[in-house]
């Protein structure tokens, strides 16, 4: 007789009000979100910060700047800015060295040629003791998500935290698609 006591079935996606919550931030903190898309984790993180705090939303994208931005507006979130930018160039988030706690990269650096510059800016722009909630494709489940040949590989991640003098701090569960990791500065 089989037993199935041991098979898990159940599916995950990502979450964001739980992985947020797991992270430790707190009212008055300043987050840079690279890559916000329509701000799947910007709006949750702006509620937690508070109006003491803030979110700067980044993405390429004109139209999903004003996505955020309509919403923010709708939703009362003065906190939050969002702005478009080419994160792949030094400088290019626009804000001072050493001047966010947190940046989160979520489902974006899969997209993005100069990988390498996307984690220098954001090193640049974390204070000492920043930390960085990295989220990208895994490469072991295709059944959804990018080509494989578009997925970042973990060991070419691995070198490009270390060029940028940071270090994983920690793996954490985010879905069945997904990884997860925390970079510290």
């Amino acid at each position: 007789m089989l037993s199935n006591k041991n098979i898990n079935y159940a599916v995950s996606f990502i979450n964001p009000e739980e992985i947020i919550s797991s992270l430790g931030i707190r009212p008055g903190m300043r987050i840079a979100h690279f890559g916000c898309g329509t701000g799947f984790f910007t709006f949750p993180t702006a509620k937690i910060v508070g109006e003491e705090g803030g979110v700067y939303a980044f993405d390429i994208l004109a139209e999903k700047i004003e996505t955020v931005m309509s919403r923010a507006k709708l939703d009362g979130l003065f906190n939050i800015s969002a702005k478009r930018a080419n994160l792949e160039k030094t400088g290019g988030a626009g804000l001072p060295d050493e001047s966010v706690d947190w940046v989160f990269m979520v489902n974006m650096l899969y997209e993005n040629t100069n990988k390498q510059e996307v984690m220098a800016e954001a090193e640049r722009v974390l204070k000492p003791g920043g930390k960085i909630l990295l989220i990208d494709w895994d490469d072991s489940n295709q059944s959804i998500g990018p080509e494989m040949n578009r997925r970042v590989s973990k060991d070419e991640l691995i070198s490009i935290i270390g060029k940028n003098k940071l270090a994983v701090e920690k793996k954490i569960k985010v879905s069945n698609f997904h990884f997860g990791w925390i970079i510290s500065k």
